[in-house]
This record gives C-alpha cells, sequence and structure tokens, in this order.
C-alpha cells in the first residue's frame, strides 16, 4: 500500500469513527437493553405513522388503559377524550407534508418503567375551526412520555408536552 493510501485509509477510519459517534450520540439511553430501545422506537415509529394516516385510534393503540394525555395548555385527556380530542384536529388537517420523528433519550426508571422524550416536526394544512381559513403549518413540539411494561410488550401510559410548541404559518407550496 502506497503511503498516500495508507494515510487516506488512516484518515477514512478515524473520520468514519467519528461520524459513528456522533450518530450514537444522538439519542441518550440510560438502563434500557437494546431489544428494550428497539421495541420502544419500533412503537413510536407506529405512532408517527398513525399521525400522518390521520388515525387518533391508531396513536393510542399501543397504550395502557389508563393513557392519559396532557397538552401544551396542561389540559389532560384519558384516552377516549384523547381520541375525540385528536379526531376533531384530524378533521380540520387537510394535509400532513412531512413529519419527522426522533427520540431524544430513553432512560430506565426505578419503577421499571422507561422516560422517553422526543422531538417531532411537521408542516401541515389546515382549517381554522373558526374561521375556515386553510394555513400551511410548521410545528416542532417535544414530548415526553412514561412506556410500561404490560404482558412483556412496551405500552405507553402517559405522554405529556414540554414547554410550547414552536409554531410557524408558511407559505402556500406551489400547486404540483
Amino acid at each position: 500500500m502506497s503511503a498516500l493510501a495508507h494515510r487516506w485509509s488512516h484518515w477514512a477510519a478515524i473520520i468514519g469513527a467519528l461520524l459513528l459517534a456522533g450518530c450514537a450520540a444522538t439519542t441518550a439511553t440510560s438502563g434500557v437493553s437494546t431489544g428494550d430501545r428497539q421495541e420502544i422506537s419500533t412503537r413510536i415509529a407506529a405512532i408517527r405513522d398513525a399521525i400522518l394516516a390521520k388515525s387518533a385510534a391508531g396513536i393510542v393503540r399501543d397504550s395502557t388503559p389508563d393513557y392519559a394525555f396532557t397538552g401544551a395548555d396542561g389540559v389532560t385527556f384519558d384516552r377516549d377524550g384523547f381520541v375525540r380530542r385528536t379526531e376533531g384536529l384530524f378533521a380540520r388537517v387537510l394535509a400532513i407534508e412531512s413529519l419527522d420523528t426522533h427520540v431524544d433519550s430513553i432512560a430506565a426508571q426505578a419503577d421499571g418503567s422507561a422516560a422517553v422524550e422526543i422531538t417531532q416536526t411537521m408542516v401541515r394544512r389546515e382549517k381554522a375551526a373558526d374561521t375556515g381559513a386553510i394555513t400551511r403549518l410548521w410545528l416542532c413540539y417535544r414530548e415526553q412520555h412514561t412506556w410500561v411494561r404490560v404482558t412483556g410488550q412496551w405500552r405507553v401510559r402517559r405522554v405529556q408536552f414540554i414547554g410550547t410548541p414552536e409554531r410557524k404559518v408558511l407559505p402556500e407550496s406551489a400547486a404540483p
């Protein structure tokens, strides 16, 4: 191997290691097995898919019977109340253009549950309930989840907003 090729190989290995370290650092985990982390992440991906399908029932499919959701306004809903509230919102959502869901952290708790924080970024078009005006919005919000094991599977028990969601009105995109 030439000296130049050897140096390139050396730098490529270092850059690769740094990139892998950067990727590994994007999700913090503490005391949660790889299998448990994967199962929770898979269930969060299913919730994301339910949001994209505008299925309120799908969002809570993997929840516990005592599920509770606390919105940014501090109001808490049980499972049935959440479904009703979300169906009302989805009725006004004309299109979800994009939804990025990032699992920020998963940490084991002393009681056997897992504390999970996620960040979701969405672009959607919705009709205002009061005026009927159509607005294209960019939203970014963080949630804290409590996941518990029920009959050998991870289920979400509690979801609550962290802080106030960011919200920006976007210009309408050009028609295709």
